[in-house]
């Protein structure tokens, strides 16, 4: 009973203990900041290059998929599908299937899936 008359935690509290409870580092490079964790995971810029905000997105053992009706990352924009594309992670092995959509890896297109890596 005593739980339900608790007031929510804010959302800064929240960020807190997500911070203190996960692998996350934060690095200071001296002209910006890292940020590091033991898990892949993509990275959003928010709606710009210029965005205030940068969101982590954690890429967990198994299918994420990714498109404008995804079941996990949703993303809004002309040419994408509702089920754009999805990956695979086996292992911390990545793998980007492009559903027969158009995507592309540092402005090469993909036609068949592609392994990711951090070069």
């Amino acid at each position: 009973m005593e739980a339900a008359s608790r007031a929510p935690a804010s959302p800064t509290r929240r960020v807190q203990t997500i911070i203190q409870n996960s692998p996350l580092d934060l690095i200071d490079t001296g002209k910006g900041l890292k940020v590091q964790t033991e898990k892949p995971h993509l990275v959003s810029l928010g709606s710009g290059r210029l965005s205030t905000a940068i969101t982590l997105l954690p890429l967990e053992e198994g299918r994420t998929t990714i498109g404008t009706a995804a079941r996990d990352i949703v993303l809004q924009g002309p040419g994408l599908a509702p089920q754009h594309c999805y990956i695979e992670n086996v292992r911390g092995t990545l793998t980007l299937h492009p559903c027969g959509n158009a995507c592309a890896i540092d402005g090469v297109p993909l036609r068949r899936p592609t392994r990711l890596t951090q070069a």
